[in-house]
């Protein structure tokens, strides 16, 4: 089976432009490859193959539907030679005009498209026939008279050429659109509504660059509020440690329950008793303590001259009272 040739880059097309075939994308073709007859979609008549570039020829083989009857009429023809034209279905995505050598004149050259279908023809595009079909961004088939029209509007939205201009007196920058802004975008711009996309442009980078200026500044002072959220914690619980109410031990716990709810945990550490020496536990009628003068006393003399503060001792304080019977 003889490969087709699907594009010659150096020809000019029916349509009257050059296709050049670097600037072709077949993701989506290689995809799902279709073979149609003349660039009828009702006409799939098999699949191509091995699609490769060999100098200025864009070719690939045919690999027909032996299945469907109509595939097996064009196969037979192109087995005999009498069918061998192919042509491709293609969507524009970039142009520019060119000086051509080889003509002399400056031409429309298709710089960048995706290969849509490719097609067994009579007459390839190449040769001066009609074959070569454009779709539009939709994908939607353009009609012969349509196809210039349509790669001019290709031309200037990608050379930046002014409506009513010549395009083949293009400027290389692309064209700048009037930009419509709605009242609250304006305000917050501080721009009048005939600003212009170079004086919008330069507004957004302004409000961009206080946009940064704040978020700095918040960071700072959530990082400040953060820090001053622990240094609170950790004085609190410091404070709890110092007065007995928790250990050591619990501190780093009781600090994460601080930072999570201040205030539960202050009423938490507020509602503990702090931890009272012997001397502040038992006090006498008149206010004094009763360990004044008793701060060698064992238990055992305790129990012997003042049974009774000692009683009072287990009651009101366990745990001084079991230190004091430590003391033997």
């Amino acid at each position: 089976m003889p490969a087709f040739v699907l594009n010659d880059e150096t020809k000019k097309n029916s349509h009257g432009f050059y296709l050049l075939n670097a600037g072709g994308q077949f993701d989506r073709f290689r995809e799902n490859p279709v073979m149609l007859y003349n660039h009828n979609h009702d006409a799939l008549i098999g699949r191509w193959e091995n699609l490769r570039v060999e100098g200025s020829l864009l070719m690939l083989d045919p690999e027909f539907d032996e299945g469907d009857e109509e595939a097996l009429k064009i196969k037979g023809k192109v087995d005999r030679g009498f069918l061998k034209g192919g042509s491709p279905g293609i969507i524009v995505l970039d142009a520019e005009y060119r000086d051509n050598p080889a003509t002399g004149s400056n031409d429309i050259f298709v710089t960048q498209w995706e290969l849509f279908e490719g097609s067994v023809v009579p007459i390839p595009s190449n040769a001066g026939a009609i074959n070569l079909k454009v779709y539009d961004w939709d994908h939607k088939l353009l009609q012969p008279e349509q196809v210039l029209s349509h790669i001019d509007q290709v031309v200037k939205m990608s050379a930046g050429t002014s409506n009513g201009g010549n395009p083949q007196n293009q400027k290389n920058e692309k064209p700048m659109e009037k930009v419509k802004l709605s009242a609250e975008a304006l305000v917050a711009l501080g721009i009048n509504d005939d600003a212009d996309a170079a004086a919008i442009s330069v507004a957004v980078v302004a409000l961009k660059a206080k946009l940064d200026g704040a978020t700095t500044e918040n960071t700072k002072l959530k990082t400040s509020a953060e820090e001053a959220r622990k240094k609170g914690a950790e004085e609190m619980v410091d404070l709890a440690v110092k007065a007995g109410k928790i250990t050591a031990d619990k501190k780093d716990a009781f600090v994460k329950l601080a930072l999570a709810d201040f205030e539960t945990t202050k009423s938490t550490l507020e509602a503990i008793p702090a931890k009272q020496s012997l001397s502040a536990v038992i006090k006498d009628q008149g206010g004094k303590t009763a360990t004044e003068g008793r701060e060698s006393w064992t238990y055992l003399k305790w129990a012997k001259e003042d049974p009774k503060g000692l009683a009072e001792l287990k009651v009101t304080d366990p745990t001084a009272f079991e230190e004091l019977k430590k003391k033997r």
